[in-house]
């Protein structure tokens, strides 16, 4: 049955692309075959994060907030009043699905990194609590912050290549929203999933698609064949012209009004989420454990005592006492190149397991010995890079449909990579590793 259910999704998507409308010169956003981490990672294929400050607020539907990038806010404006002046104007049909006062029903404000990931972790920690700690006494293994941190890491190894960890990591899973990028934006209140075809058929078939399809373009966007009630800006639209030393268009034009354009966007706007994992991880799992703290500041320890019954023989009593657990916030590790090299170890063996990337013991001592070096040589963040290079291409094979916007992998080696997650999901291992310091590294 459920071979026959993938089957009829796969041909419905199939019938859906080969029946969606084409026009010339007018690009078409995928998110579910080709764009998939379109915002969400940049030209070198690292996963990064919108920094917020950039953002600007659009009109919105029934008077809610709704944020993008303030070059896409700039070109949405521009787009709606161009809109109700054509249907003002009688140029197109006021009896549509695509109103003529557009406003925005989704956007950045329903994919905030911050309050995403909270929510994602705060998930997987109650199923850590609930479940994971109640086995065999592991909660009375928790003393402090750095024995919390070890138990809940080797929690999320078991299963971190389908929920990561990692902001990295969950910044290319299906877990975080695609509005992450604050390039999106939704016209319509529609809901999603195969159930909604027929709708989409509704919308690209609808009087005036053509001219929306046609308009968007004018002001940078695209829109999404799989939701036509989504539009995404294109930063790399109006390149061509830009080239040509001809007038700015498209994206071009709005992103110039703020000193940016595609060559520099992504370093301007974004930040690359791998130089932030240690602190963003270290304040995680911080939050985490004063989280632990409040709900369990004691833990039982059991000492075994034998008592003489008689000469030969003897009764084991056992003596039951609750301790206190150490406070959050007390410092637990003797310099910052400890600490620094601590989270070095653990991201790693996070990224390793997050991106499914097949290791021995061996090799694994091996790259924490490399990062660790790297870090002492030059700076902490060459260990930070060390461990992006060594992992950033391989979450392709887990967390992603295979696309264009992607890390620049051939087609073989794509296929190589795919076949080798299949075998590692049709046998899975489950790690389980030790936190330890790295101050003996040489």
């Amino acid at each position: 049955m459920a071979r026959n259910l993938l089957e009829n999704i796969f041909e419905s998507k199939n019938t859906l692309n080969d029946s969606y409308p084409r026009y010339r010169g007018v690009k078409t956003f995928d998110l579910q075959r080709k764009h998939l981490l379109y915002g969400r990672i940049d030209k070198q294929g690292d996963a990064i994060y919108l920094d917020d400050s950039n953002l600007k607020q659009i009109v919105g539907s029934g008077g809610e907030t709704h944020l993008a990038i303030d070059f896409v806010a700039a070109a949405f404006s521009d787009m709606r009043k161009n809109i109700r002046s054509a249907a003002n104007k009688g140029v197109i049909s006021k009896d549509s699905l695509y109103a003529s006062d557009l406003r925005a029903h989704k956007s950045w404000t329903g994919g905030d990194l911050e309050n995403r990931y909270d929510a994602y972790l705060n998930n997987l920690y109650t199923t850590f609590v609930d479940s994971y700690l109640s086995i065999d006494r592991r909660a009375d293994k928790i003393k402090n912050f750095k024995d919390f941190t070890r138990e809940f890491v080797k929690f999320m190894l078991r299963s971190a290549h389908l929920f990561p960890l990692t902001r990295t990591g969950f910044l290319t899973s299906a877990h975080c929203s695609t509005f992450v990028s604050g390039l999106m934006v939704e016209i319509s209140s529609e809901a999603h999933g195969l159930e909604q075809e027929n709708r989409i058929y509704e919308y690209i078939k609808d009087r005036n698609f053509t001219f929306f399809v046609n308009e968007v373009k004018k002001f940078g966007f695209m829109v999404d064949k799989n939701a036509p009630w989504r539009i995404v800006f294109n930063v790399a639209s109006g390149m061509e012209d830009k080239n040509n030393n001809e007038e700015l268009k498209g994206a071009q034009l709005y992103m110039d009004r703020f000193a940016t354009s595609f060559d520099n966007v992504f370093q301007t706007y974004y930040r690359k989420a791998y130089l932030d994992e240690h602190v963003n991880l270290r304040n995680k799992l911080y939050s985490l454990y004063n989280s632990f703290y409040i709900q369990f500041s004691t833990y039982e320890t059991l000492e075994y005592i034998k008592c003489v019954k008689h000469e030969q023989t003897y009764d084991l009593n056992v003596i039951s006492t609750r301790k206190d657990r150490e406070i959050p916030g007390t410092p637990a590790f003797e310099s910052e190149s400890e600490e620094q090299e601590y989270w070095l170890k653990i991201i790693l063996k996070l990224r390793l397991a997050e991106t499914s990337r097949t290791h021995t013991s061996q090799d694994l001592a091996f790259h924490i010995k490399e990062a660790v070096k790297r870090s002492r040589l030059f700076e902490y963040e060459a260990g930070l890079n060390y461990i992006n290079e060594l992992t950033k291409a391989h979450t392709v094979t887990n967390f992603l449909t295979k696309g264009r916007y992607w890390y620049g992998l051939s087609d073989q080696e794509y296929r190589q990579r795919k076949e080798e997650a299949m075998k590692i999901a049709n046998n899975p291992s489950i790690v389980d590793y030790s936190i330890t310091g790295t101050k003996n590294i040489k």
